[in-house]
C-alpha cells in the first residue's frame, strides 16, 4: 500500500499517517493540490490529508479539492494535536511561522505573548521548523518532535486551545475499505437556483426521514457573488432507504455529489 501524505516528515499529517498505517510506505507531497494530483494518476495509492479541526472547522482547502477531483473520504481518524513553540533564540524572533490551521489553533497565545509578531503561513508545521532552523528571526509552531530534530529551542509547549482534535481523512480514487461498514455520509449540494426557502427545502428531508445531520456549511462556489455550495455530513450509509430518499429528494433542488461515506 502507497500512502500520500503532507510533508516533509513531521507533519501532523504524517503522523496521523503512522498511527492509521503503521510501517506502510508513505510519499511526501510539497502541497494539498501536488498530493490530489499524484491520487488522481494513481488511483489505487490512498492519501490522509487533514479535513477539520475541532476548533476552528472545516479545512477549506481540502473540501475544496475534494469536489473539484474524483478523490473520495473513505475513512476517517481523529488526532489531539499538541503545538509547541521553538526558536534558535526567543530574543531574535519577529516573525512566527507555521501552517495556518497551527497559527489559527494556537492564536489566544499569540496574542499574549507575541502580538506585535508578523505571522507567516508556510506549507506544513514541519516546514516552518525548517525555515525556523535557518532563520533565527522566525519562530516555528510545530510539535516537540519536530522543533527538536530541527535543532531548535522549545520555549512553550501546550500552546494550543483546549481540546484540540483534527480529523484526518484517509482518501482515494478507488475504495480499497469496500467491505467496511459505512456509517456517515459526505455530500456536497450544488442548488439548481436560487429561492426564498430553499436552504428550508435542503434541510426539510433530513427531517422527514429522520436522519441526524452532523454538520453544514457553505462555501463560495466559484460562478458568481452570492452562489454558494453546501457541504453536508449525516449519519446513514447508501444503503439504508432513509439515506436513499433524502439523497433523492434534495437532487429535486440541488446537484448531488457524494465526497465520502466513512
Amino acid at each position: 500500500m502507497t500512502i500520500h501524505t503532507l510533508g516533509p516528515a513531521g507533519t501532523f499529517s504524517h503522523e496521523a499517517t503512522e498511527k492509521i498505517f503503521p510501517g506502510e510506505k508513505v510519499i511526501f507531497a510539497p502541497n494539498f493540490d501536488a498530493l490530489f494530483t499524484s491520487l488522481e494518476s494513481n488511483p489505487s495509492d490512498i492519501g490522509i490529508v487533514p479535513i477539520e479541526n475541532s476548533l476552528h472547522g472545516s479545512v477549506d482547502e481540502i473540501l475544496d479539492l475534494l469536489y473539484e477531483s474524483k478523490v473520495r473520504i473513505v475513512r476517517t481518524h481523529d488526532l489531539a494535536i499538541k503545538h509547541a513553540f521553538g526558536a534558535k533564540s526567543a530574543e531574535t524572533v519577529s516573525k512566527v511561522c507555521s501552517h495556518s490551521q497551527a497559527l489559527r489553533q494556537c492564536r489566544k497565545w499569540l496574542k499574549v505573548h507575541y502580538p506585535d509578531a508578523q505571522q507567516v503561513p508556510s506549507t506544513s508545521t514541519a516546514a516552518a521548523a525548517a525555515l525556523a532552523a535557518e532563520d533565527p528571526s522566525v519562530g516555528a509552531i510545530a510539535s516537540v518532535k519536530v522543533l527538536k530534530a530541527n535543532g531548535l529551542n522549545v520555549l512553550s509547549e501546550d500552546i494550543e486551545g483546549d481540546d484540540n482534535t483534527t480529523r484526518f481523512a484517509v482518501v482515494s480514487v478507488k475504495d480499497p475499505f469496500k467491505e467496511e461498514k459505512r456509517t456517515h455520509v459526505t455530500i456536497v449540494l450544488n442548488p439548481k437556483g436560487d429561492r426564498p426557502g430553499l436552504l428550508h427545502a435542503l434541510l426539510t428531508p433530513f427531517k422527514v426521514y429522520d436522519v441526524n445531520l452532523t454538520r453544514i456549511e457553505s462555501r463560495p462556489s466559484g460562478q458568481s457573488f452570492g452562489h454558494y455550495v453546501f457541504y453536508l455530513d449525516f449519519l446513514g450509509s447508501p444503503d439504508d432507504e432513509r439515506t436513499k430518499k433524502v439523497l433523492e429528494e434534495l437532487s429535486e433542488h440541488s446537484i448531488v455529489t457524494i465526497l465520502g461515506l466513512w
